[in-house]
């Protein structure tokens, strides 16, 4: 009995503790753990800049699904600043529905006001990039929720300020902010000037601008110099028109850079194309991945002709490009927009002996050639066939006077030969030797500082006339004392050439790069 006695008050204590025990776990817990659910740090919310080329494109245009855009995609660190290329910004959310307000901070830290400067931001699913404030939703995704948006780079890399001339990167911040804990961060975007691309002419090599300093050593630009001058001469089985039986033999040294723009095109698309993924994949100034679909072309005779000829090319506005082409803006050197006589000339019978003399020195002139293989090619020279006014224009420059889908924005060099450079040919040996060897042949004439210029009826740089090397238009660059090209030097003319780095070619190309697209000395071609 007396255990009893001792058991139950013991129990009925034991029980009362457990009750209040539990009491209190259903009362404090919840407290306690709500205590801990606002005071647990949060963090701010996550960019990723993504290349959507081409993981995350649809056609020609960024994808809407939120499943790709959330587990694609190339991780990058900045982007070219071409006018074309676009980066998509993944924000991890909490919770579907979270909001994110994304904003375009310039360097010098406040909000942007330029879209054309600083690049601009756009929903998925626009095309149009000119917001610098953007407010996104969180959807749900394979991955989990997660906010998308689009960056649109700059327009160009220089400002009208001047402020980059020196520089071969600059930056813009993209700010997020999280709209129900007002926590941000900022992710730095690297912007660079796109690779350039140097493209020569007529008869030419790589080799044409290796004088053409400062340029081609200033790390401010990431160069490469396209070249079709590979020797094609033992595949031709024809050509015309014909040659002196002494220069025949010299046809199996004949460069691909002898045959026509649309014979070339598509060696340079495909270089143009190879450069810039290299650039894309961290072969940049900055030795980062970044996004970019365009080149900066310079390009010196033909070779701007040879540019003009790209968007003919079904793959030029590939949709990786966004449709809009491989190409950013052209500068033209000593290019014959409108052909010249000298072409003309150089195709007609009673100048067989010159096309000679110049056939055995690497420079074959062709109305047109035919393969072992069956295929036919326009030359070169039949290209460039017009009067350098606007008339008698090959079939090849005719068509570069049609509309395209997106007009190349392109700044104009005119170069033009002094009286004493024309000079040289009256004591030139080679003008000697040529006038003496083709005495019935008009061009060997002519090859005299007075009988010259006669040829073009108006200024020239010795090949190219005036008005020719800038489409007949009134926005260009003059530079004075400058003959067309180191075979213009050979011929007697005296130096500087226009890729002669004596001549100040090279310094005022310099200076066209820094001069944004949207400025007047760049003008788009074709005219439309």
């Amino acid at each position: 009995m007396p255990v009893s006695v001792t058991i139950a008050p013991a129990n009925r204590v034991s029980f009362s503790a457990a009750c209040l025990l539990a009491l209190s776990c259903s009362v404090l817990v919840p407290a306690l753990s709500m205590a801990q659910e606002f005071s647990l740090p949060s963090t701010p919310p996550q960019l990723t800049l993504l290349d959507p080329v081409p993981t995350l494109l649809k056609g020609s245009a960024v994808t809407t699904n939120a499943n790709t855009l959330a587990t694609k995609g190339r991780l990058v660190e900045g982007t070219a600043a071409d006018s074309a290329s676009e980066l998509v910004l993944r924000i991890p959310a909490n919770s579907v529905g979270e909001q994110f307000t994304l904003t375009v901070v310039n360097d010098q830290g406040t909000q942007s006001t330029s879209s054309a400067e600083d690049g601009g931001l756009g929903k998925i699913g626009t095309t149009t990039f000119s917001a610098s404030q953007l407010t996104v939703t969180a959807v749900s995704t394979t991955a989990g929720p997660m906010a998308f948006a689009i960056y649109g780079g700059p327009l160009d890399f220089p400002r009208p300020e001047d402020q980059d001339v020196n520089n071969a990167e600059r930056f813009i911040n993209l700010q997020v902010q999280a709209l129900d804990t007002g926590l941000s961060s900022e992710t730095s975007v690297t912007l660079l000037r796109p690779p350039l691309v140097l493209i020569h002419g007529l008869w030419a090599s790589a080799a044409s601008w290796d004088d053409f300093t400062p340029l081609i050593n200033d790390p401010r630009w990431l160069i490469s110099r396209a070249d079709y001058s590979k020797i094609i001469g033992g595949q031709i089985k024809s050509y015309s028109p014909p040659l002196p039986s002494w220069a025949r033999g010299s046809v199996a040294n004949s460069p691909a850079s002898a045959l026509g723009f649309a014979y070339n095109a598509p060696t340079v698309l495909l270089q143009i194309y190879n450069f810039i993924t290299s650039f894309k994949n961290g072969t940049n100034p900055a030795n980062l991945p970044v996004a970019g679909v365009q080149a900066d072309i310079v390009a010196h005779s033909m070779g701007g002709d040879v540019t003009r000829t790209l968007p003919m090319i079904a793959q030029f506005y590939h949709p990786t490009t966004f449709s809009l082409g491989f190409v950013h803006k052209v500068i033209t050197i000593g290019t014959p927009h409108w052909g010249s006589p000298l072409a003309t000339m150089l195709l007609t019978s009673n100048n067989e002996c010159v096309r000679g003399v110049l056939a055995t020195n690497g420079s074959p002139s062709f109305t047109s050639v035919t393969f072992k293989n069956g295929t036919t090619a326009t030359g070169g020279v039949a290209d460039l066939q017009g009067d350098g006014f606007g008339g008698g224009l090959s079939s090849a420059l005719q068509k570069l006077q049609n509309p395209i889908a997106h007009p190349l924005p392109t700044a104009l060099i005119q170069g033009l030969e002094s009286q004493s450079q024309l000079d040289g040919l009256n004591s030139s040996s080679a003008a000697k030797a040529i006038r003496l060897l083709c005495f019935t042949d008009p061009l060997a004439k002519d090859l005299t500082s007075s009988g010259w210029p006669k040829i073009f009826g108006q200024d020239s740089d010795s090949i190219v006339p005036a008005l020719s090397a800038v489409a007949g238009l009134s926005q260009f660059t003059v530079v004075n004392g400058v003959i067309h090209s180191q075979s213009s030097e050979e011929l007697g003319f005296g130096p500087p050439a226009e890729l002669d780095a004596a001549g100040g070619i090279p310094d005022t190309v310099i200076d066209l790069l820094n001069t944004p697209i949207n400025d007047a000395t760049y003008v788009l071609l074709p005219q439309q």
